[in-house]
């Protein structure tokens, strides 16, 4: 779909995609409910169906992400629609010539054109009424938004003082506080560790849980077994030489054309000069490129002779194509009838890789195929063998060479650490009946790429509650954690407070590092902004943060650096950020203004329907 908006003015787009925020918090959800009719939604009197969110979403993915938000969009520009009709907004005929007269798409040589306003109108549009409909619909949104975002008047002094804060570094030193430097003043006696055990019963719990042998039947391990002989590859190489030799012909032609609507009388005498022409190039070979010289009319090989360099197979239409690639060096072809006409072809040359080059690649294929092979019997094979003998894996072992692998511990609903285990296939395998309690084989599990595992128990323990001794250092480790991390906030605190009064200044701070607001040398950002937001008026002054590991951080600020001057460009990129940032602001304040005049109400028809 045209939109003339979107097309117009590019800080619109920015404001329209910003005032998304405004609706996130209480979603398409949270609007009233309707049961009447079944449109998607409807703002004010004016209703959203299907057919608008599939034409908002022409050419575009249709994830239920993106029908929200195009959805969500359609509400805001009928608010802003209705809002305009209430208050009287129209567009005048001549307004709307010259908005179209001025689509880029409508214009030949800058200039209006009807043939191709006609043109559009008849691969998009029911009628020229429907897309004027659509101009005029995007010229009162401009109108609408233009009398909000595009007033916007950002101060010289707010950007220099934007961009001296941005530009702004700071000489810190550093101390950390970590949890673990606190675990002696953690309680974790036996007491501690058994409260904290018992109130933590169900994480403690082992599910049940099996360790396999199995095998694994690869058609990848099969063909690199394999080693085709060089008898082998040869014969494939002369069964196969178009393929595997990369075979280029040089031909030259003489072509007489007919034309696309050339009658059956015309068409026959063209022929018939053609096979003329055929007699003379037979009996003497030799004048062949002077008569393509002076009889063809292709225009792009005629001055050479005909020649039409190397070509591989398929490069010519169909006809062309398979009668060269019959030929043999020197040989000239019957008359050949194309689309272009009749042809006369002469093969010049044969160039194709020999057998030495494509020796590795024709090995390669004969592998797989034989490989390919060779895994459809073993596969019967081991089915067979799995179920007859299916007590052990010896007899896969013994006739199909495959060597049992064994696997740790795995639990159900878990990943398993090995690759080749990890498939729910596999899993649901190894817990069935069959092979759990009775001690069978399982059939073969195909987990893909021509590979098959079959997989007995080895060894099975069920659910069962770990004792505190078991897990005694873990609960130990985590109380250290958690009430080490309190500790941490609480010490780090304390000195904090102690900093900014003038004392405690005896601490080992690290060596001092220069930040920026721009490049926080991998701070976390709680850090970088717990820096940058003290008050450095008097240094040195301190600024903590605590972090999300449990760690806190203190910071002794010792030098402002002051910013660089902002050079003009920067200076306007920042004046459109700030620009941008203020129309958001007004136009997100004037929608929800206008949330509260039109109601907005979904119908029956939800989205997951509407897909």
């Amino acid at each position: 779909m045209f939109e003339f908006v979107q097309n117009n003015k590019v800080f619109i787009q920015v404001v329209l995609g910003a005032v998304a925020l405004t609706f996130v918090g209480f979603g398409v959800g949270s609007y009233e409910a309707a049961s009447d009719d079944p449109y998607l939604a409807k703002v004010g009197s004016a209703k959203i169906y299907k057919r608008d969110l599939d034409r908002a979403l022409e050419g575009q993915p249709t994830d239920p992400a993106s029908r929200q938000a195009a959805l969500e969009n359609l509400i805001r520009q009928e608010l802003l629609l209705s809002d305009a009709h209430d208050r009287g907004v129209t567009v005048s005929p001549e307004q709307l010539r010259k908005v179209i007269a001025s689509i880029p798409a409508f214009q030949d040589n800058g200039k209006f054109s009807p043939e191709r306003y006609r043109e559009f109108l008849q691969n998009r549009y029911p009628s020229p009424e429907a897309f004027e409909a659509q101009v005029k619909r995007d010229i009162v949104l401009q109108s609408q938004l233009t009398g909000i975002a595009g007033t916007e008047f950002v101060a010289g002094t707010v950007v220099n003082r934007l961009a001296g804060l941005l530009g702004e570094g700071r000489e810190v030193r550093s101390l950390l506080l970590k949890p673990a430097d606190f675990a002696a003043e953690v309680k974790t006696d036996d007491a501690a560790l058994k409260a904290f055990y018992d109130a933590n019963l169900k994480r403690f719990r082992v599910p049940e849980r099996v360790k396999l042998d199995y095998v694994l039947l690869s058609q990848d391990a099969l063909a690199q077994g394999l080693k085709p002989s060089d008898a082998e590859l040869q014969k494939y190489y002369e069964e196969h030489k178009a393929e595997f030799s990369n075979e280029q012909r040089r031909a030259s032609h003489i072509l007489l054309t007919v034309a696309k609507d050339a009658k059956p009388e015309q068409k026959a005498k063209i022929k018939a000069e053609a096979e003329a022409l055929l007699k003379d190039v037979r009996a003497n070979p030799a004048r062949f490129a002077e008569l393509a010289k002076a009889k063809s009319q292709d225009p792009g090989s005629a001055a050479n002779g005909g020649d039409l360099g190397f070509f591989g197979h398929g490069m010519m239409v169909k006809p062309f194509d398979d009668a060269v690639f019959r030929m043999k060096p020197g040989q000239i072809s019957e008359v050949i009838e194309t689309e272009f006409g009749y042809h006369i072809i002469k093969l010049d040359e044969v160039k194709a890789q020999d057998f030495a080059e494509v020796k590795a690649a024709i090995a390669e294929k004969l592998q797989r195929q034989q490989a390919g092979s060779l895994f459809r019997s073993q596969a019967d094979k081991l089915t067979e063998l799995a179920y007859q003998q299916g007590d052990s894996l010896k007899a896969l072992q013994e006739q199909l060479k495959l060597q049992p692998q064994h696997s740790d511990w795995l639990s159900r609903g878990k990943p398993a650490a090995d690759p080749l285990l990890n498939s729910p296939k596999v899993l649901e395998a190894a817990f069935s009946e069959d092979v759990l309690k009775k001690k069978h084989n399982s059939e073969p599990v195909d987990i893909g790429n021509s590979r098959l595992l079959v997989v007995r128990v080895a060894e099975h323990q069920p659910e069962r509650q770990q004792t505190m001794d078991e897990v005694r250092e873990v609960i130990k480790a985590e109380l250290v954690a958690k009430e080490g991390a309190k500790l941490a906030e609480k010490k780090g605190q304390a000195l904090l407070a102690e900093l900014k009064a003038g004392k405690g200044e005896g601490k080992a701070w690290s060596e001092a590092k220069t930040l920026l607001r721009r490049d926080p040398a991998g701070l976390p950002i709680a850090d970088a902004r717990a820096v940058f937001a003290a008050q450095a008026g008097k240094l040195p002054a301190f600024a903590g943060a605590k972090r999300d590991n449990g760690e806190y951080a203190l910071y002794r600020i010792d030098k402002v650096i002051p910013a660089p001057t902002a050079s003009e460009a920067e200076r306007g990129q920042l004046s459109a950020i700030l620009g941008e940032m203020n129309a958001n602001a007004q136009l997100s304040s004037y929608l929800d203004t206008l949330r509260q005049k039109y109601s907005v109400t979904m119908g029956k028809q939800g989205l997951s329907d509407a897909q």
